[in-house]
């Protein structure tokens, strides 16, 4: 049994705050997520209750926990606050996304307030972006990076890394958003709709900017603060997954073009291995030919291992055997073109035979235009894409 008081969101009386969440709708529902936040959650509770019983917020706050094993879920059934409070502890896919992901599911208010647990994300800053949504924003923004928004307890190093993760984002998010990485943020429960979320990571609301294409955004300026206690759940695994989640929304947004400079980026990291295989063995005292013959193979097959892994990920459900005959065939396609379309053009433009370097790069575009496009659709056999390209 809670202890939490639900005057706010109810006229009537409930024996639990299950029972009133069932019995009751609400305007706003806060989903926070949580893991080892135990130290955080009370303050944060009581903060909420305060800013929402002064402005009079019909308000429900989901704690979304993975399992704290510091008690964080029992912290916060014993906060005596009056506003209600559901917590839900999570076993299975545990994580930010999946845990914000879920507790959307959940909610049952008119708008959806995500907030981070650790306090840096001020919760008396929630009216604001209450109001933005109220005035008919589909998607608001807690802003650091807006007139009046601060974040000023960042390393330099937390500074160039966060503007660095921006700019990545930016492309997807557009250019007029200036936080699209923001873990604080408010939108319309329906905005959501039938929209498959599947985020890499931390950055849902990222997610959400991206494949629901709310029209209307917009930021308010947040004073970003420092965590209270804990620690960061920032770390180099957290940054790996925020470049994966990144290149799954790029995927997503413009999968031929996305694929293709995958592709070329593939094709960029075999010339490295064909380049060290070949020095290594020239060191070894190895010929010329037979050298020059195992590092062109060394690189076909980094170039077809990470296509069939990067690149083309879905290609790992057909046959490998398959999928390297089809692609050295290719390969082989390939190096006739480059060939022929860089002979042509020197001997087509005798004038410009001193610049021969530009024929050989010709010949390496339309070649590789040409591999990746016989990749895609044969040797790799990738399914059509469920979402269409937008340019």
């Amino acid at each position: 049994m809670t202890k939490n008081s639900p005057t706010l969101s109810c006229d009537r009386p409930a024996s639990s705050v299950d029972a009133l969440s069932s019995a009751c709708t609400f305007e706003l529902s806060i989903v926070v997520p949580t893991f080892n936040e135990a130290g955080n959650i009370p303050e944060l509770l009581r903060r909420i209750s305060r800013v929402v019983t002064e402005r009079s917020i019909r308000c429900e706050v989901l704690v979304m926990d993975d399992s704290s094993p510091d008690g964080t879920a029992q912290t916060a059934r014993e906060v005596d606050v009056a506003v209600p409070v559901r917590v839900i502890e999570r076993t299975a896919d545990r994580g930010l996304s999946p845990a914000v992901i879920d507790g959307i599911s959940a909610a049952r208010g008119d708008f959806v307030l995500v907030m981070d647990a650790d306090l840096q994300h001020p919760p008396e800053s929630l009216v604001d972006l209450l109001e933005a949504v109220r005035g008919g924003a589909d998607f608001v923004i807690g802003s650091r990076y807006v007139p009046g928004g601060t974040s000023n307890e960042f390393t330099i190093y937390r500074r160039l890394n966060s503007r660095l993760a921006t700019l990545l984002a930016t492309p997807l998010a557009g250019r007029s958003v200036r936080d699209p990485m923001a873990g604080f943020f408010c939108f319309r429960r329906d905005l959501i709709g039938q929209t498959e979320l599947n985020p890499v990571g931390y950055k849902i609301g990222l997610e959400v900017l991206v494949k629901c294409r709310p029209e209307n955004v917009q930021e308010v300026p947040i004073r970003f603060g420092t965590r209270n206690a804990g620690d960061s759940k920032m770390d180099f695994a957290q940054q790996v997954d925020y470049l994966k989640h990144l290149h799954r929304l790029y995927q997503w947004r413009w999968p031929t073009g996305t694929q293709c400079l995958t592709f070329f980026a593939v094709g960029a990291v075999g010339m490295v291995v064909d380049l060290t295989v070949m020095a290594l063995l020239m060191y070894s005292h190895w010929s010329f030919g037979a050298a020059r013959v195992l590092s062109i193979v060394s690189a076909i097959f980094c170039n077809f291992l990470l296509n069939r892994r990067v690149t083309f990920p879905d290609a790992v459900q057909g046959r490998s055997d398959k999928q390297l005959a089809i692609f050295l065939a290719v390969c082989v396609l390939g190096l006739g073109i480059n060939w022929s379309i860089s002979n042509a053009l020197y001997n087509l433009f005798p004038a410009w035979q001193s610049y021969y370097q530009l024929s050989c790069i010709a010949g390496i575009v339309v070649a590789s235009l040409s591999n990746f496009i016989l990749s895609r659709n044969f040797a790799f056999a990738l399914q059509p894409s469920k979402q269409p390209e937008v340019s």
